[in-house]
């Protein structure tokens, strides 16, 4: 016993403690617990869910305003459209104004006798061998019926020429009227109408020095609606002839076919 306990007496001390103090410090820590990965895996999971929620809000704001610019776009563009066409036929009737002065053919200030190509109001109507003598009430009426329409007010000039049509339907004015009646229509964007009207001055006014200008514009009407081997038949015709309208048709078939 005595031996024993002095070898036992010699043996060396090992402190545990220590080791372990320096194996806890060195040693790599530990993973988190399941109920943090758990956490943070939920979190992940969340954002991929709301990421393409958001993303197609976004798409949907910006596709809205791209419409409202759209939108505002042709707004803009229907705008001059409708301006183009008012300065057209006032540019129209002022050059109609002016070359039935250097003709002596219009009877009185303001009263149109021709179109934009400069025909006039002296050649025979409705197929008569001569123009019927218009009446004082006739050319006054007529005067403020372009009046109206010189000065914009197209839905008042428009019935201010029907009116003059059913109280003269074969006076000195009436070529006249269908043809304005056909333009004011083409200002308002009523094509169809337009074509009634340029149909109405070839069909009742064939001797009409007007129908060279409805035949002119006729064509370009069908030309819109689409109908090209009308609209190129007419255009020809007039091209063809010897009428101041001859030009204009030359450059609408060179521009359009």
């Amino acid at each position: 016993m005595a031996a024993a306990s002095s070898v036992f007496a010699q043996a060396p001390v090992v402190d545990l403690s220590r080791d372990s103090s320096v194996n806890q410090s060195t040693a790599t820590p530990p993973p988190p617990g399941y109920p943090q990965l758990a956490a943070r895996t939920n979190t992940s999971a969340g954002n991929l869910q709301a990421n393409p929620q958001a993303e197609a809000y976004y798409q949907m704001q910006v596709l809205q305003q791209e419409v409202q610019e759209l939108r505002g776009a042709v707004e803009e563009l229907r705008h001059e459209v409708k301006r183009l066409r008012q300065q057209r036929t006032e540019d129209y009737m002022n050059l109609d104004r002016r070359i039935s002065k250097l003709d002596g053919a219009a009877p009185a200030e303001g009263a149109p006798s021709g179109s934009a190509s400069g025909t006039s109001d002296s050649a025979p109507a409705a197929g008569t061998g001569s123009a019927p003598e218009a009446s004082e009430s006739e050319r006054d009426r007529y005067q403020a019926s372009f009046g109206l329409a010189r000065n914009g007010d197209y839905d008042g000039a428009s019935k201010a020429f029907k009116s003059l049509l059913e109280d003269y339907p074969n006076g000195q004015y009436a070529p006249n009227a269908n043809y304005w009646l056909g333009e004011i229509a083409l200002v308002q964007g009523n094509i169809e109408e337009a074509r009634t009207w340029f149909v109405a001055l070839l069909d009742g006014y064939p001797n009409s020095s007007k129908v060279w200008d409805g035949r002119y514009k006729l064509g370009t009407v069908y030309h819109q609606l689409g109908d090209n081997a009308k609209a190129k038949e007419l255009l020809e015709q007039v091209a063809a002839s010897d009428q101041r309208a001859s030009n204009l048709a030359k450059q609408y078939l060179k521009e359009n076919f």
